[in-house]
């Protein structure tokens, strides 16, 4: 997914907004990590703020210091050391390494964070290791991608307690398509640690991501390629996915009562505060 398909994307999903992207390389063992962090930093444009693959020992913390310093990184995307579904029994202690944080807590970097294991951040030792990162690093901004991947009402209600009196942890809304969850989200941390993203390609995708039973489910119409969690039919309506996602957050924030100054800061001005306030 190069960087002229991810702007060229955001004028067709959203062809009448300005749009600031995130961006950053593949963070898997499937590529490699110096050369998707080189292609970052070269092809990076106005409104672009790249973050840094690395964790885990995967990258020098003497290169993880000069690559932030000087190559304008705002922080790490974190590397996710496994392939597909398994996340076995990785905690956040294994994906971050103690020297690493040293660098992200001096320079105030955003650290956006993948939890692992099946329940994600409702998994009693993963709420924990998130609360053990953000204390022990209090000026490091731990964002927690797909809200910590807590993608139904289900999860959010059992995850979101333990972070919700942590002021350096925010979410992100990536592929969180709820409004109930989102809305519980809001409810325990406010709407100023909520901050909109898509999981582009994957929201390029028209379908919407559902609940059934325990899990989500991606119903996508049947042009695109089987996967798992994924139900293809073309017997429905459907928009892209950043759509559901934006619309997810609009009816978490009419939920919750928030005012159009706080859902603006959610689309926008919470992600440029957060981005701004990183030492450069």
């Amino acid at each position: 997914y190069a960087m002229e398909g991810l702007r060229d994307d955001l004028k067709r999903i959203f062809p009448d907004k300005q749009c600031s992207a995130v961006v950053f390389g593949q963070p898997t063992p499937a590529v490699d990590i110096g050369k998707t962090n080189e292609y970052v930093k070269r092809n990076v444009a106005k409104d672009e703020y790249p973050l840094l693959v690395c964790g885990g020992g995967s990258v020098g913390a003497d290169d993880i210091y000069e690559q932030v310093t000087q190559d304008e990184f705002y922080g790490y995307k974190v590397f996710l050391n496994w392939v597909g579904n398994d996340y076995g029994e990785v905690s956040v202690e294994d994906m971050l390494l103690p020297n690493e944080m040293d660098i992200a807590n001096e320079l105030g970097l955003i650290v956006l964070l993948h939890v692992p294991r099946a329940l994600r951040l409702a998994d009693p030792q993963i709420g924990a290791g998130v609360r053990k990162l953000a204390k022990s690093y209090p000026k490091a901004k731990i964002v927690l991608a797909h809200c910590g991947r807590c993608y139904n009402p289900y999860l959010m209600r059992q995850a979101v307690g333990s972070v919700a009196d942590l002021d350096n942890v925010y979410m992100d809304t990536s592929m969180v398509m709820d409004g109930v969850t989102i809305a519980m989200a809001l409810r325990e941390m406010g709407s100023e640690r909520l901050l909109f993203a898509t999981d582009l390609p994957v929201a390029a995708m028209l379908g919407r991501r559902v609940n059934a039973k325990d899990h989500w489910v991606d119903l996508v119409k049947e042009q695109y390629a089987k996967s798992d969690f994924r139900v293809q039919s073309n017997g429905f309506n459907a928009t892209f996915m950043a759509h559901e996602i934006a619309v997810a957050v609009e009816l978490g924030a009419d939920i919750a009562g928030l005012s159009e100054a706080q859902m603006k800061g959610i689309f926008y001005d919470n992600g440029m505060g957060l981005l701004k306030s990183v030492k450069k």
